[in-house]
């Protein structure tokens, strides 16, 4: 599916259209299952140019999303530093909210600074702070629509109106929503990066990064950036995230759904202080939340505990959930502290991957690691 405008068209798919696409876009009309293209050249390309798996699960995505075209990459912090090194240059400058993945953050602050790209930081909640940031000139603005792991809300087509005035490029990761929950290019985002590693693929067993594009002259600047760099996707991973998004819809739905009742559940809890999940009315960010995001709020939670110190205790007890630095699994994941040192500055909460258990399964696994 190709569009010249995204933003001009703000209809948004249906789950019976999104779940359509997820199984037949990109398809190969004469084989059950689309084939593994394994050679490293086809056609007298190299793998890294293109390839047949390769191309569909590109096709499927842009489909999903909306875009023009897309880029496959070998994963997530691959998509996300390709972009970025195809946009920016020397002397640029990046606006982002001050909340994002970690391992972007280090592509920013230790790699993309040392080759003169100017970084600033500030809250995206806060759209004042958004239009001073903006006063200077500024390359691109980059943000998460729901953040790793804090679980901001941010105003995704706010941000993009007030920046498009700058007339900088908007990039989102939209890998905790996926296009199940949020289209961004209804919103007059430039280009959506996916960690298709989490939900897209949605079974922990491929490492893979997707870029979608607005336009086809970003397209081909960043496709010339993986052709150079070579940090392409293999074709078994490709294959496996095509799998995987053919039932895309059908979990995001139940990811959504025991994500709400773990969150109301969590809420409700003596031992826990505050929950950040976009589908509780007690967020700061639900009513953002209720105008942008569609068919539930995402399967990720953010929470803290009145000690912090059983955070440990809880990550022991656990038995269903599984404390692992991952997330988008069909099995619910935890994560405490600092995730691994990424975060500075005592970062003393739980991410939680909600998964497609069920639902009393998650909440009596969660009774016994709180000791309740």
């Amino acid at each position: 599916m190709k569009q010249d405008d995204p933003s001009k068209n703000h209809k948004i798919d249906d789950f019976s259209q999104l779940a359509t696409q997820s199984i037949h876009s990109g398809e190969n009309l004469s084989t059950s299952a689309p084939p593994i293209y394994q050679a490293v050249t086809v056609d007298g390309v190299y793998l890294r140019s293109g390839n047949p798996t390769i191309d569909a699960l590109e096709t499927r995505i842009t489909a999903l999303e909306g875009g023009t075209s897309s880029i496959a990459t070998s994963s997530g912090t691959s998509a996300i530093s390709q972009t970025l090194t195809a946009l920016l240059s020397a002397g640029d400058r990046i606006v982002c909210h001050k909340t994002i993945y970690a391992w972007t953050k280090v592509i920013l602050d230790s790699y993309l600074a040392k080759f003169g790209v100017e970084v600033t930081y500030i809250d995206m909640r806060d759209l004042d702070q958004l239009r001073l940031a903006l006063e200077m000139p500024t390359r691109l603005v980059y943000f998460e629509p729901i953040t790793n792991p804090t679980v901001d809300v941010i105003d995704t087509e706010a941000v993009a109106r007030i920046t498009k005035r700058s007339e900088a490029i908007v990039v989102v990761d939209n890998t905790y929503l996926t296009p199940y929950h949020l289209k961004p290019f209804n919103w007059g985002i430039d280009i959506v990066i996916h960690s298709a590693t989490k939900y897209l693929c949605g079974h922990g067993d491929a490492l893979a990064g997707l870029i979608v594009c607005r336009t086809s002259e970003f397209a081909e600047r960043i496709a010339h950036v993986r052709n150079a760099y070579g940090g392409v996707l293999s074709p078994q991973n490709a294959f496996l995230t095509l799998r995987g998004i053919k039932t895309l819809p059908l979990r995001m739905k139940q990811h959504a759904a025991n994500a709400q009742q773990v969150a109301e559940y969590l809420e409700k809890h003596p031992k826990v202080s505050q929950v950040n999940y976009p589908g509780l009315k007690s967020n700061l960010g639900y009513k953002v939340a209720k105008r942008m995001i569609i068919n539930g709020f995402g399967g990720m939670i953010n929470f803290g505990l009145i000690n912090p110190a059983e955070q440990e205790r809880f990550l022991k007890r656990v038995q269903l959930c599984k404390p692992w630095v991952s997330l988008g699994d069909t099995q619910s994941l935890v994560t405490a502290g600092n995730l691994g040192g990424l975060i500075p500055g005592g970062y003393d909460r739980i991410r939680m991957s909600v998964g497609l258990e069920s639902i009393d399964d998650i909440i009596a696994d969660l009774k016994l690691a709180l000791g309740n």
